[in-house]
């Protein structure tokens, strides 16, 4: 996961221009391919460059004899998604510089946590809204399966009845098509009931939809 796939630059950027302004430092944010994020420099410190001080916090780096830069890895998920440089003038006012980055560190992590739940709790209400709207329409699919099930069952009824009349006005001969009759009014029933049983169910998961869509939006 990259900072730039779900994270607000602009608060960002923001966030570390205001930090620059009150402590006279630049900070450069960027991504595990190396790749400036956001920067309150134009000009990239590098890396790899500079003589050891206060490991406290990270490595330092400096370009010249005037300005040391310390590291801190971005880390989300227990996972480093990018790596913070903050570089300091030497000549610039006596500040707990350790202590300052930390803060910021600290602030910059905690941004970059909570953008990612945003994002993350985004995905999970639209994949919620796609899951009802598919349900949605799964259910209507039913109702008009439902529905055409009780016209074929009405036909059923009105044949099996059909046939009985048939059968009593032949007498004797048409004691086949009684039998036949009555099963297919046993089958017409036992439609019924199936249908009956396909609609309580598709009420609930309405019901259940209906409650789910109220909550989304509520959330949102």
């Amino acid at each position: 996961m990259k900072i730039n796939e779900f994270c607000n630059l602009t608060e960002l950027s923001s966030i570390i221009k205001s930090w620059s302004d009150l402590t006279g430092s630049d900070v450069m944010i960027k991504g595990t391919d190396g790749e400036t994020i956001v920067s309150t420099s134009s000009e990239d410190p590098g890396a790899g460059q500079g003589t050891a001080a206060d490991d406290e916090l990270g490595e330092f780096d400096s370009t010249d004899s005037s300005s040391r830069g310390i590291n801190f890895d971005i880390i989300l998920n227990d996972s480093v998604i990018g790596t913070a440089t903050v570089t300091e003038s030497s000549s610039g006012a006596a500040l707990n510089t350790a202590l300052a980055v930390k803060l910021l560190e600290e602030l910059i992590n905690n941004f970059i946590q909570s953008q990612y739940f945003n994002y993350a709790n985004g995905n999970v209400l639209s994949n919620l809204s796609d899951g009802l709207s598919q349900t949605v329409k799964l259910v209507k699919e039913v109702i008009t399966s439902t529905n055409n099930l009780k016209d074929i069952q009405k036909r059923q009824k009105i044949v099996a009845i059909n046939a009985s009349i048939e059968a009593a006005r032949v007498g004797q001969a048409g004691r086949g098509f009684a039998v036949v009759a009555e099963e297919v009014k046993k089958l017409s029933d036992a439609s019924s009931d199936a249908t009956g049983k396909i609609e309580r169910v598709v009420n609930k998961i309405q019901s259940i939809v209906s409650s789910l869509s109220i909550s989304k939006n509520e959330e949102v």
